[in-house]
């Protein structure tokens, strides 16, 4: 009986080891690539080289792995497929830290810090932490007010973190803060989920949008939080059916459709779904944004049932961004089908307007409806009013303020 028993525990152990090896494979670990995680040593090619043996592996849904507990000083790095398994996963536990001053970018293009490209099937996930520390960034930035424009201010910034031609790809429960200037941007992308993200900056800090995208199709940004120095998501040229839900937004500039149309170029946007957001304290909270000259449509839009708490300017469509109405439009962007409902709550009442329409003399916006619209003074006292300029659509319930300037659509 003893000799079995020895017996046992000889195949048991080996049986031990042998589960452990299917375990371990297709696991990288950046610790066992060379990394220190020490926040001080450059880790770059130890992530570089987890990377690299995770993207090669062709079995299963390889790893790489970022472990709790450290913080990894990672320079500006691209992280490139295609891969070899049809899946394949970040587990991002620790932190992974940008360099502190932009130099070192020198001899680098400073549009990114940490980019994906070309990988189908990725997850990141892991709830850990990405710090761009982009305070010498945003000092140096042309939309900083104390270097607006002036000669040698950065006109070109970093995005924390690129998911570029990511189909198929997952983003959760990881906090991203002090990015540099966009914190997250997908691109180029069909199919992709944003979940429980974190996005933190102050809110002085320059046009450090939350989530931008742009050319992407069927993605969804869902139960996360957006604190930062701009809006809490960006939606950009060539994005349709994109749906924002159960989300926080504030500080920030809301969720925002564009700037569409800069420099005259051709847009297309459409079927954008926003609704269960909590607009508190924010600049913006529904903004349609384009520029005279622009070119295109944007339409097919819902923002629906969420919530302002002292908003400056809670529901906003502006064609002449950062333009005088004065301006010859030549063209302009066409704003069509857009619905505002179920929105409530209180506006700053700094700005009187809760409601404003600045449509394009040009062309309009055509298809604008309002229903179960009540917005009220965070002041009592305080009369708040609507603004409408060129827009056409119908009012299918209560509003408030009232718009008595809407005229219906043809």
């Amino acid at each position: 009986m003893q000799a079995v028993n020895i017996v046992f525990l000889i195949f048991g152990v080996v049986i031990a080891t042998h589960i452990h090896d299917v375990v371990a494979q297709g696991v990288f670990n950046v610790l066992d690539s060379g990394a220190k995680g020490d926040g001080a040593a450059d880790d770059t090619q130890a992530f570089i080289k987890a990377w690299d043996a995770t993207c090669k592996e062709p079995t299963g849904i390889p790893k790489m792995v970022i472990p709790k507990g450290k913080s990894f000083l990672v320079m500006p790095t691209t992280f490139p497929g295609p891969c070899k398994a049809k899946n394949i996963s970040v587990e991002l536990a620790g932190t992974i830290l940008a360099p502190e001053s932009p130099k070192a970018w020198a001899g680098k293009d400073s549009g990114g810090w940490l980019i994906f490209a070309n990988i189908a099937g990725l997850k990141v996930y892991g709830g850990g932490v990405i710090d761009g520390r982009g305070k010498a960034w945003w000092e140096q930035s042309c939309h900083n007010p104390k270097s607006l424009n002036h000669a040698g201010c950065s006109k070109r910034q970093p995005t924390a973190i690129h998911f570029i031609k990511t189909d198929g790809g997952q983003f959760r429960d990881i906090t991203v803060q002090n990015g540099q200037m966009f914190h997250v941007a997908l691109m180029g992308l069909d199919g992709f989920e944003a979940y429980n993200i974190k996005i933190n900056a102050p809110i002085e800090a320059p046009n450090t949008d939350g989530i931008h995208t742009m050319n992407v199709k069927n993605v969804v940004i869902a139960d996360s939080q957006f604190r930062s120095g701009d809006d809490c998501v960006s939606i950009g040229e060539g994005s349709s059916f994109v749906y924002v839900r159960n989300c926080h937004c504030g500080p920030g500039h809301g969720v925002s459709i564009g700037s569409l149309g800069s420099g005259g170029t051709n847009v297309a946007v459409e079927e954008i779904h926003v609704e269960k957001i909590q607009f508190v304290g924010t600049m913006f909270g529904c903004r349609i944004k384009t520029y005279p000259g622009g070119k295109g449509y944007c339409r097919k839009v819902t923002y629906k049932n969420s919530n302002f708490t002292n908003v400056l300017n809670p529901i906003f469509i502006d064609q002449y961004y950062f333009t005088p109405e004065t301006v010859n439009e030549g063209s302009a962007v066409k704003i069509s089908d857009v619905t505002f409902e179920g929105l409530t709550g209180t506006a700053d009442t700094l700005v009187p307007s809760a409601i404003t329409m600045k449509c394009s003399k040009m062309l309009g916006c055509d298809g604008i409806k309002f229903n179960k619209i009540n917005i009220t003074p965070v002041k009592p006292g305080v009369k708040l009013v609507s603004t409408v300029k060129n827009a056409r659509g119908a009012i299918l319930g209560p509003v408030e303020p009232a718009l008595p300037d809407l005229v219906k659509s043809a």
